[in-house]
């Protein structure tokens, strides 16, 4: 039985990813990889129409697809350490 999640859950589990990254956790290419496909599912809902986080969300998807594919995850990382807090607060006031 697969379960739907609602925009609301997909928004959290996005934050709650993106806050996984920004802590330092150990991330994987399966999470980077996550992150693209919850990105993309995103963009393509019709409720989330503001240029902000349409932005945010192909950014997410883009850093999710180059995460796949790095050879160094640690420093795909840290090169964007900056931009997860904006990027989770985009995504909080869609909440």
């Amino acid at each position: 039985m697969q379960v739907q999640l609602s925009l609301q859950n997909k928004l959290q589990l996005l934050c709650d990813i993106l806050d996984e990254h920004q802590s330092g956790s150990c991330v994987s290419l399966n999470e980077h990889a996550q992150l693209e496909r919850l990105a993309a599912s995103l963009l393509a809902h019709e409720n989330l129409s503001g240029q902000d986080i349409q932005n945010v969300l192909t950014n997410i998807q883009q850093y999710g697809k180059d995460g796949t594919a790095a050879s160094d995850l640690s420093m795909h990382i840290d090169n964007h350490q900056e931009q997860f807090s904006h990027w989770i607060n985009t995504v909080q006031q869609n909440l």
